[in-house]
């Protein structure tokens, strides 16, 4: 059986490409930046983006063995990243930190994500998932918003930009209703200069 990409003749890696570039905010002067993807499954962003020459300076890990381990494509977790301190001018994630992150380690991840960016570098997240949908969604966000204020109080900048496109609905068959289960967010967390 064809999958949908074979039966629609869309790249699997494009449409995750694509999908990378809206939700995360992506502009064209990012991609001059060393960028680290975390949970990047099959590492379908970087490669995309070196396949047609944007940049090929996008390292992906992933906790998951689904890639071929390489000098940029890394298996192990978020939360003890194998890579030295400000090595990256960017992280990004879509869909996998908090939202697939255990509570306990959500603090972790994030203060390894920042240890990895260099000064001046962020951090950007997305969708990020806030709603009453599950009960582990309500732990994640009460957990994730204690560590954006402890965050700021390091004197680091966060940014919550919601994202309505990204909403989640209750669907009653296959008709999607009114009630609104889950707000979908762009987090940045930025580094400060070092003057």
């Amino acid at each position: 059986m064809e999958n949908f990409y074979e039966k629609t003749g869309i790249d699997e890696n494009e449409e995750t490409f694509q999908k990378y570039v809206e939700e995360l905010e992506l502009t064209p002067e990012d991609f001059n930046k060393k960028i680290l993807d975390l949970g990047a499954e099959n590492a379908g962003f970087a490669k995309w983006a070196k396949e047609h020459d944007i940049t090929s300076e996008i390292y992906s890990l992933d906790v998951r063995n689904k890639m071929k381990e390489t000098e940029s494509s890394v298996i192990g977790t978020a939360d003890e990243l194998p890579f030295e301190d400000e090595s990256f001018d960017l992280v990004i994630s879509t869909c996998a930190v908090p939202n697939v992150i255990e509570p306990e380690q959500i603090e972790k991840t994030l203060l390894e994500a920042i240890r990895v960016i260099k000064p001046g570098g962020e951090v950007r997240l997305a969708k990020v998932s806030e709603g009453e949908q599950y009960e582990s969604q309500r732990i994640k966000k009460q957990e994730l918003n204690m560590v954006l204020e402890k965050l700021k109080d390091l004197n680091l900048f966060v940014e919550k930009i919601r994202q309505p496109e990204g909403d989640l609905y209750e669907y009653n068959g296959h008709i999607k209703t009114d009630k609104l289960l889950a707000e979908s967010y762009l987090i940045k967390i930025k580094k400060p200069k070092i003057d």
